[in-house]
């Protein structure tokens, strides 16, 4: 890391020097980073949607990967504010927000949402070139932001680890060399208040800029909890902000520092059985629930520092490098059988640190050819806990099962003349300490004015190390009895400790034809690659010292896809036809309480993607998508014997679409009003891999409206709105910790929220 360091304070010193003799304006990438107030740019007015897929400055119909772009203006006039809401607006993406400890995102069907601490990503999402992948710090605001981009597909080659099926990367906007600012207030249904400023200020002209944004968001819980008087569940109490600071001593050198800070405390996610009927209640997961545990709930903060560095070297030669630093701390205690009596409790404390830095050079000595080439760092420690509280007496006595619902619930306090603990409480802590290494180069050259070819390879090589242990305490000093040593086991305080290496190469190849400047075909071939994983078990009979190593070879993809993408005059168009093939696919054995990291041997997968969007009439901007998904399990036999051979994967829908409207239209020489209209579809999905009937959710829709006015004169705007308008009932997700106890628990989708936001730009 210092001789990344060293290099890179060479490189800025040698650019100064040499800027004396020759100034030159700033190119390429720094032209998107540059332009932070959220004005339109040419290019947007003109509907071209420039993209950085390749690391590169490309226009969207040039580039032979599938991208959603959705630019800062965009998300302003959706007004989406989380990364669940992108869902909208992307062909084969699910974003499933159940909160923000718990998130998963889907893509083509494979769902990143493993809360491990030794398993890798398989979805990266990269806010501002740092890798923010890990399940625990993966979801943050979407406040300032200058552009999303949804890459699918493997892009392990030029993104680096996690990548095996695409990437969600966030840009924020910079500082500028302009003064303004913005505040923003929001009220709604259930006492929400959402209170938003962003403020961007010269400090030298032309040399030191610096930009702030903030958010205060609290909403009270959609779900009542029977069980604890005045409850709520799935409430939102987030405080977020970034500070950035631009300096620009030459016109070829652009050095931003961004410190970013979120801070989450909102009630317990809802669990609720959909076996057991609470008092006053019934088991639909869209009625009030009874989770009875008093300390339930979500603590979690989020601290990063990034130093984005951007230097011409030359006319033809750029250097960009990121620095890295983030630390994430989350508790978060949850009521396991989503009952009112105190059956099953889970606990899960986490601490990651991460360090990171890459730099990546790009060579372009004319038009028709560019080479990328670059290396990065990466350091993660995790130390996480989790564990499960039992109440034994229920489980040798009598409680409603999904497959017995009419049990009567008993607590048996002796059994067979020994007397039965009420808690057994066991967890296993695991330090997970990775280093990450990789060297990369792309190459892209075109022939003859329209025949593009890509190549690429990266090589990878990780140093995983895990410690582990286990821990098993009784109420009362009362032994268990249905598990001895816990349900993770216990190592006597022991820590055990295992290292292991994996080294893997990650190519990609593309080939694009230019029919006309504006309509392209390509086709492409990637290979993604999971890192593999040191994971321990403890015997659950006695105590052992000593863990169990289980080490789990890296999942392989090959990913073949080919499309067409086309502009006509400013609106955006393209198809993409996509097939994959899994080995040694990763996944999290829920036959086990413990959830055992295994291989779960092959899977396949194939479906199409198509999006349109740009202004379809005088006023009118449309952004439509759909995508068809057809993947799941070629050969998976789980630890317990049960083949789910052919089953579909989870949360991976068959069929998605989604049609968003803004209609503008000037009421007077300043004001203008607008109507915005975005409608979701999703067809059946399960939620485990078991594919169990009743573990399921129905195909749905959902409706957003929005009615607004604004003076761009005078700055001000106001909105109402109506967040699913319909009320329709949906799930997040079902199954979750009770399943492993038989009582499987749900969390319902977010219900009809209205509210009214007002802005005023100055």
């Amino acid at each position: 890391m210092a001789l990344m360091y060293g290099a890179a304070s060479a490189v800025l010193l040698f650019s100064q020097a040499a800027h004396a003799q020759s100034a030159m304006p700033m190119a390429g990438a720094d032209a998107a980073t540059a332009a932070g107030d959220g004005a339109v740019s040419a290019a947007e007015a003109q509907g071209e949607i420039v993209v950085t897929a390749q690391q590169r400055e490309q226009r969207l119909v040039d580039v032979p990967v599938p991208v959603t772009a959705l630019s800062g203006k965009l998300l302003e006039t959706f007004k989406i504010q989380g990364m669940g809401e992108l869902s909208l607006y992307t062909p084969g993406l699910l974003v499933q927000e159940q909160s923000v400890q718990r998130s998963g995102f889907n893509l083509r069907g494979i769902t990143a949402d493993d809360s491990s601490p030794v398993s890798e990503p398989t979805i990266s999402v990269f806010v501002d070139g740092i890798d923010n992948s890990r399940q625990g710090g993966a979801i943050s605001e979407l406040l300032d932001v200058a552009n999303v981009q949804v890459i699918r597909g493997p892009q392990g080659t030029l993104f680096g680890r996690g990548s095996v099926i695409g990437v969600l990367s966030v840009e924020s906007r910079r500082p500028t060399n302009d003064f303004s600012a913005s505040v923003s207030a929001e009220v709604g249904s259930y006492d929400l208040f959402n209170l938003t400023g962003v403020v961007n200020a010269p400090i030298v002209d032309d040399k030191l800029a610096v930009r702030a944004a903030v958010r205060v968001k609290k909403r009270d819980g959609t779900v009542r909890n029977l069980a604890i008087p005045g409850g709520r569940l799935n409430s939102i109490d987030t405080f977020y902000g970034r500070g950035t600071i631009r300096f620009t001593p030459t016109e070829r050198i652009t050095s931003d520092l961004i410190f970013t800070y979120q801070e989450d405390h909102p009630d317990a996610t809802q669990f609720k059985s959909i076996v057991l009927v609470p008092e006053g209640g019934d088991t639909s997961p869209f009625t009030a629930a009874a989770q009875d545990r008093p300390d339930q709930g979500i603590d979690r903060t989020v601290f990063g520092v990034t130093w984005d560095n951007q230097i011409e070297l030359s006319d033809s030669l750029a250097l960009r490098s990121f620095t890295g630093f983030r630390r994430v701390k989350a508790a978060e205690r949850w009521d396991g059988d989503g009952t009112g009596y105190a059956f099953v409790i889970g606990d899960q404390n986490t601490l990651q640190k991460q360090y990171s830095e890459e730099a990546r050079l790009t060579w372009t000595p004319d038009p028709s050819f560019t080479l990328i080439a670059g290396g990065s760092w990466w350091h993660e420690k995790v130390d996480d806990t989790i564990a499960f509280g039992v109440n034994e007496q229920y489980l040798l006595g009598s409680f409603p099962s999904i497959t017995a619902p009419d049990k009567p619930v008993v607590a048996a306090t002796s059994y067979m003349g020994l007397p039965v603990t009420s808690l057994n409480y066991s967890g296993i802590t695991r330090l997970n300490d990775r280093t990450s290494l990789s060297g990369y180069v792309n190459a892209s050259k075109t022939f003859f004015d329209r025949l593009t070819l890509d190549v690429g390879l990266r090589y990878t090589h990780d140093d995983a190390g895990t410690s582990a242990s286990a821990a098993q305490r009784t109420v009362g000093g009362v032994a268990g009895i249905v598990h001895p040593a816990g349900i993770f086991g216990n190592s006597g305080g022991n820590v055990s400790s295992y290292n292991q290496t994996f080294g893997f190469w990650t190519p990609r190849g593309a080939l694009s034809f230019k029919i006309t400047p504006d309509l392209n075909v390509y086709f492409g071939v990637a290979r993604g690659v999971r890192s593999g994983v040191v994971d321990a078990s403890f015997g659950t009979k006695a105590i052992q010292p000593v863990a169990t190593w289980n080490i789990v070879k890296p999942e392989k993809v090959m990913n073949y896809e080919g499309g067409i993408k086309a502009k006509i005059g400013r609106i955006n168009a393209d198809l993409t036809l996509y097939k994959y093939d899994y080995t040694n696919l990763q996944v999290r054995d829920t036959s086990t309480v413990q959830g055992i990291i295994n291989s779960a041997g092959k899977a396949s997968g194939k479906g199409v993607e198509a999006s349109v969007r740009g202004p379809v009439l005088p006023g009118l901007d449309l952004i439509a998508s759909y995508a068809y998904n057809d993947s799941g399990y070629t050969y998976y036999v789980t630890a317990a014997g049960a083949d789910y051979s052919g089953n579909q994967f989870r949360l991976s829908p068959h069929h998605k679409a989604s049609l968003a409207v803004n209609y503008e239209h000037s009421v007077s020489d300043s004001m203008v009003g607008h109507v915005r209209v975005t409608q979701f579809y999703q067809s059946k999905t399960f939620f485990n891999a078991d594919n169990k009937p009743y573990e399921t959710q129905k195909g749905y829709a959902v409706t957003n409206i929005g009615v607004g006015l604004g003076d761009e004169a005078a700055g001000w705007s106001v909105e109402g709105y109506v967040n699913n308008l319909f009320d329709k009932n949906f799930l997040l997700d079902l199954g979750n910790t009770g399943k492993s106890f038989g009582t499987p628990t749900a969390i319902r989708g977010e219900p009809r929220v209205a509210g009214v936001r007002f802005q005023q730009d100055f």
